[in-house]
């Protein structure tokens, strides 16, 4: 099989899978010859989707999110958000994308995942940016930082209740809704990633 076949052939299998089958029964009877399939491994999908991806982003720092109970912010590879405690973890490495004044998204790209929350307080992940993977990253007079989701919020009066992302003493994310500013379970350190790895 030509190389020009052959390149066509992994073209179509990346960007219409659907299309992979009908294609291939056209080369092969062009050709004359067996064709089989060709697979392009889901990681090696993962990671080209992912360097494709734009958030309208200004800048990005790789860093780990430490909370001050210990755990790490980690996304896995099921896409779930939980901590863990292993500093040499790939799902630990993260990124902070800024998409305005204060205002970040925090993005896996071992995972090609955003870190989100829903109107309800749940903490989740999604391979697509939008107004719920935004947070407000404030630095803490106590010297640690809170993010909290900057499109949900309740207004009690004229005071503000934010939603933060906030992890249990068990290593699990605490509902946003059920979280308190100044918490051990929502105050977190931003350390570069150098520094985890």
């Amino acid at each position: 099989m030509s190389a020009l076949v052959l390149t066509n052939l992994i073209a179509i299998s990346e960007s219409h899978p659907l299309l992979q089958s009908a294609a291939l029964a056209r080369i092969a009877h062009r050709e004359g010859r067996n064709v089989m399939p060709i697979t392009i491994a889901p990681s090696v999908k993962s990671a080209r989707l992912c360097s494709g991806q734009s958030s309208g982003h200004t800048s990005t720092s790789d860093v780990s999110l430490c909370y001050k109970n210990g755990w790490f912010l980690a996304i896995s590879d099921d896409g779930t958000v939980n901590g863990t405690s292993n500093v040499q973890s790939p799902d630990i490495k993260l990124q902070l994308r800024s998409v305005g004044s204060s205002l970040v998204r925090i993005y896996s790209p071992h995972h090609c995942l955003y870190v989100a929350m829903a109107s309800n307080g749940k903490v989740f992940t999604t391979e697509h940016p939008s107004d719920e993977t935004v947070f407000k990253q404030t630095h803490e007079p106590s010297g640690f930082q809170t993010f909290a989701s900057q499109r949900y919020f309740t207004r009690i009066g004229k005071h503000v209740r934010f939603n933060f992302l906030s992890m249990r003493k068990t290593g699990h994310m605490k509902n946003g809704k059920k979280s308190q500013r100044h918490h051990r379970t929502t105050l977190l350190s931003v350390m570069p990633a150098r520094e985890t790895f």
